[in-house]
């Protein structure tokens, strides 16, 4: 059995299952490629009934607070990183991807953008230096993009290199 702090409880506070069964269901919805109904089924194989639904709002309400309290233990970032953008197709509408990767090939940050220009890619800099548990980078490669260097000149200072 696990014990939660009293702070944790609170969150808890006037939910009919167990803080333990919500975190569970809540962490294999987050963990695996499953479905509020998959989620369901695995619930029901263990001898507790809880509606799809009931597992949707448990993402919804415990999700954003169980990602702030385990951001800070995530491992840091390299302070070496690979930045390039894309163009793919989302619900039909071609959309420019932007994205960071460290040396270790670790996906840092990526942001979806109808326009491929300096705005776009000084705010994907901004989100992806904004984490706290990504340092600024020593070194940040790009593929060549024209928008790169005033976008690094504005968010951090220093030089740009090609891939």
């Amino acid at each position: 059995m696990l014990i939660l702090a009293s702070s944790v409880c609170g969150l808890f506070k006037w939910r009919q299952f167990e803080p333990e069964i919500i975190l569970l269901a809540v962490g294999w919805y987050l963990r695996f490629s499953l479905s509020y109904r998959d989620v369901e089924e695995l619930l029901a194989e263990r001898g507790l009934r809880a509606d799809h639904v009931t597992v949707w709002r448990w993402v919804q309400r415990y999700a954003p607070e169980m990602e702030r309290r385990l951001r800070s233990r995530l491992k840091p970032s390299t302070d070496s990183w690979r930045v390039d953008e894309t163009y793919i197709r989302v619900k039909g509408k071609w959309r420019y991807l932007y994205r960071a990767l460290d040396s270790s090939g670790a996906t840092l940050d990526f942001l979806l953008s109808a326009k491929q220009d300096a705005a776009a890619a000084k705010r994907f800099l901004a989100k992806a230096l904004g984490r706290a548990n990504h340092p600024t980078p020593r070194v940040i490669n790009t593929d060549g993009h024209s928008a790169y260097p005033p976008a690094i000149g504005k968010c951090c200072n220093f030089a740009v290199t090609p891939w």
